[in-house]
């Protein structure tokens, strides 16, 4: 069999290297809701002008004062020293980073236990499928940062590092406990692997145990590692809460779509369909490796893998962890298949034969190719506004809501949709929100089906805003409203009790006709500012119509159209639809409101027609004494072209 030259291999490497990289990076790049960045971000903001961890809900008005169990605050304010000094860009390059470090430390250790760079390679670009959908923005990116960081402690220590590498452990966890709540599953990583290490000391297992001293001193690592968890807020309450929050009120696990488990095979939302796949390869993978090399295989890499392959099963927030933790363990169990069934020349390095060469080399090429397929296109749309704002889907929110409440500093208890509450909190400071995405860690499970009751539109809706003296909804517009937000949606604009004040075609603001009175009153008389967004502005064109101001209306949309040229496009189409109407029923209001947006658009005659229509039909009150003054305006000008020689 002719074998490759050293350059060759050499050069094979860098491009299984490469083809991690990019697939890792494209793992990073996934756009994700970023629901959760806010609150932590308001979060650190709170925590660095106060300088103080809050142990009770200080953001929102109906659970104000309530325990809050915050184990994050050191990515809190991390994350917000990011956003406040260097912004969006710099938390965007923060993920990236934890991303590429997370996988690089997965694909080493898996070199590390294999020896081969090609099966380490393929592993982790197929665990880049499975994890990509779940690295939000948000602190369980340091559920797998911390985890792959002991696992490579712990493999460089089994490999004869000195045991001053164990001090890395304590450190770590001092970090973590801090970062993340799930330092507690590291702490169960480290255990899992120190017992089974002594185990293997102890018994003289296979998978070359290393002396017991040896083994004692990683024991003694993960003693001081738990010592240096209780360096937290909370102490000892540190280790067990997390238990409390995993085993929770079923309304949370059952609600909150994380916590569902994954329906295998298919895709969906935080379900991809290839996590199934993956799921059985890594079995069969384990049970062929066992069976054809029981002494080659690892039961405490093996009852890693299998914990937490069972915790992915129970909570799809889990499956990334399991795509993270399976590279190493089956990079090794292809390894030493490969060494059980494939005859190879002693001491031959990877990748010696050509055959095998050309193969990685065409694996690699596909693969990048498939990937240029699937993510170029897209990621010149997503990524267009900026990096950070199409790592975090920005046009789910609501900005143009927040800068009118921004603008209009009335007093008001806010509704919102559970996902925008973050958003809320950050952006506005000074209101307190109906409910955020901390879940357990602040509100019981009984408010967030009151919560659900009211989002989703269901019988009582308005019983729960009105026991909490909501004044305010804001809420996803036509267009951006769908399944049962659209019901409340539609509900709230029928309600006697609310006004819609402001509306941008993509969020939208209610005001309760009792609790909100003062914005009532600046709605009716015109004294709200709006942002500079063409539909917010034509928004309140439609308010100048709908209280008879028709010149002010006229104004202030041909102001509007100079100023944004894209308002045409909506103009026009208000103008076509209502001429369909017209047409249709001949209602005189209909060609009112043909003639006034024909005359908006410089179409005179037009518009003089459809005034005249409108008239004829019995068009009466304010509308009928401006149609005439228009109309008569309109043949004057006509007149006054004609003489013009």
């Amino acid at each position: 069999m002719a074998e490759a030259s050293s350059l060759a291999r050499a050069l094979v490497r860098v491009l299984l290297l490469v083809t991690l990289v990019s697939h890792a990076l494209y793992a990073a790049a996934a756009q994700v809701t970023a629901a959760d960045l806010w609150w932590t971000l308001a979060a650190g903001r709170y925590i660095v002008e106060h300088h103080a961890v809050p142990d009770h809900d200080v953001f929102s008005y109906t659970y104000e004062g309530a325990p809050w169990f915050n184990q994050e605050w050191l990515t809190q304010v991390l994350y917000y020293e990011l956003f406040h000094i260097w912004g969006g860009l710099a938390l965007a390059a923060l993920k990236f980073a934890l991303v590429l470090t997370t996988f690089g430390l997965a694909a080493w250790v898996g070199w590390r236990r294999s020896g081969s760079l090609l099966f380490t390679t393929g592993a982790a670009v197929a665990a880049a499928y499975v994890c990509r959908p779940f690295l939000d923005l948000r602190a369980q990116l340091f559920l797998f940062l911390g985890t792959l960081v002991v696992l490579a402690i712990v493999e460089a220590y089994r490999r004869g590092a000195r045991p001053w590498t164990l001090t890395l452990l304590p450190a770590v966890m001092l970090l973590w406990v801090n970062l993340h709540f799930s330092f507690i599953y590291g702490l169960g990583v480290l255990g899992l692997l120190a017992g089974s290490e002594t185990l293997k000391s102890l018994r003289r297992l296979p998978d070359a145990p290393m002396p017991l001293p040896r083994a004692l001193w990683l024991d003694a690592a993960l003693a001081a590692a738990a010592l240096a968890s209780l360096a937290n807020p909370r102490r000892l309450q540190a280790l067990t809460f997390p238990f409390v929050l995993v085993g929770g009120e079923s309304v949370w696990r059952s609600e909150i779509i994380e916590w569902l488990p994954p329906s295998l095979f298919r895709e969906d939302y935080l379900n991809p369909a290839f996590f199934g796949y993956f799921l059985v390869a890594q079995i069969l993978l384990a049970l062929v490796a066992a069976a054809g090399t029981p002494r080659r295989f690892d039961v405490g890499d093996a009852l890693l893998v299998a914990v937490t392959a069972v915790m992915a099963l129970t909570a799809r927030r889990f499956v990334p962890l399991f795509g993270f933790v399976s590279v190493p363990f089956a990079a090794k169990n292809l390894a030493v298949l490969r060494e059980r069934f494939v005859a190879r020349r002693a001491g031959a390095p990877e990748l010696h034969r050509r055959r095998t060469l050309g193969g990685a080399v065409i694996a690699c090429v596909a693969s990048l190719v498939f990937l240029a397929i699937r993510f170029v296109p897209d990621a010149r749309a997503t990524f267009a506004p900026g990096i950070f704002e199409g790592l975090i889907d920005d046009a789910y929110f609501a900005p143009g809501a927040v800068e009118f409440l921004k603008r209009n500093p009335l007093p008001g208890r806010l509704f919102h949709i559970y996902t925008w509450g973050g958003y809320l909190m950050y952006w506005l400071p000074d209101r307190k929100v109906f409910i955020d995405g901390r879940a357990q860690h602040v509100y019981p499970a009984s408010f967030y089906l009151e919560n659900k009751r009211a989002e989703y539109g269901f019988p009582g809706w308005s019983n729960v805003l009105d026991r909490y003296q909501v004044a305010l909804v804001v809420w996803p517009s036509e267009g951006f409203a769908a399944g049962r937000l659209a019901v409340a949606l539609e509900q709230l604009r029928q309600s006697s009790s609310w006004v819609r004040i402001y509306d941008d075609g993509h969020s939208a603001v209610f005001a309760h006709v009792e609790r909100a009175r003062d914005w009532i009153e600046a709605y009716r008389s015109f004294r709200l500012e709006y942002p500079d967004l063409p539909r917010a502005q034509i928004f309140l064109t439609n308010a100048y119509l709908g209280a008879n101001e028709y010149a002010r209306a006229r104004e202030h949309l041909q102001r509007l159209l100079r100023q944004f040229p894209e308002a045409g496009v909506v103009s026009r189409e208000r103008e076509k639809r209502l001429l369909e109407t017209a047409r249709a029923s001949d209602a005189a209001t209909a060609w009112f409101g043909v003639g006034f947006y024909r005359d908006v658009h410089g179409d005179g005659a037009g518009a003089a027609d459809a005034f005249r229509t409108a008239l004829e039909h019995g068009l009466g009150g304010p509308a009928a004494t401006y149609a005439r003054e228009a109309f008569d305006r309109l043949e004057g000008a006509a007149r006054d072209r004609e003489a013009q020689p």
